[in-house]
């Protein structure tokens, strides 16, 4: 979550987000990172299914958002 933070409004690779967060090793575990963001969505979003703050770039990675 604190990258995210930090990169607001920034799209971060889904290889950047393991890289910095579980290391190296972890750069092709994509399944890592969708069950994290799904814990993430239930904590922040008001609708977890249908997420305004945590989005996903479809083939890409996730964006953290917050609307003005």
């Amino acid at each position: 979550m604190a990258l995210l933070v930090r990169n607001v409004g920034k799209v971060l690779t889904h290889r950047q987000l393991l890289t910095e967060v579980w290391g190296a090793a972890y750069a092709e575990e994509t399944q890592y990172l969708r069950v994290y963001m799904g814990q993430l969505r239930h904590k922040l979003e008001e609708d977890p299914a249908r997420p305004r703050r945590l989005l996903t770039e479809p083939g890409v990675g996730y964006r953290l958002h917050f609307q003005t």
